[in-house]
């Protein structure tokens, strides 16, 4: 899992190295609603029995909280939003996350399982 927090973080990172603060502040929203998008959606494929490391519980331990965890960190956002601080866009984007994982984790939930005659 630590492995795959340094390989999320250090993404992150590279994703908005470079940026100035307003391409920063979107790209941040981005890889945070990517970011719950996708651990919505493996979560769903988890749950059913599918998606990568299904059967392997270090795998889904390195990509959910290691990789995606450390690619959608709330200290990039503390950072972002810190100066000037503006509630919305943090609530905003906190909205959207959730939306994004709840789209997720439906889509992952509605492949089937491996399960014989599961729906």
């Amino acid at each position: 899992m630590a492995a795959g927090g340094f390989l999320g973080a250090l993404a992150r990172y590279l994703s908005t190295a470079g940026l100035p603060v307003a391409g920063a502040e979107l790209a941040t929203a981005a890889i945070n609603v990517g970011g719950a998008l996708a651990l919505g959606l493996l979560t769903g494929l988890w749950s059913r029995g599918r998606g990568p490391g299904s059967r392997r519980a270090w795998v889904r331990a390195g990509l959910g909280p290691g990789v995606l965890g450390g690619f959608t960190t709330f200290s990039a956002i503390a950072v972002v939003f810190a100066v000037p601080f503006r509630p919305w866009v943090a609530l905003a984007q906190a909205l959207l996350g959730v939306c994004a994982a709840l789209l997720g984790l439906w889509l992952g939930g509605r492949v089937p399982s491996r399960e014989r005659g599961a729906a």
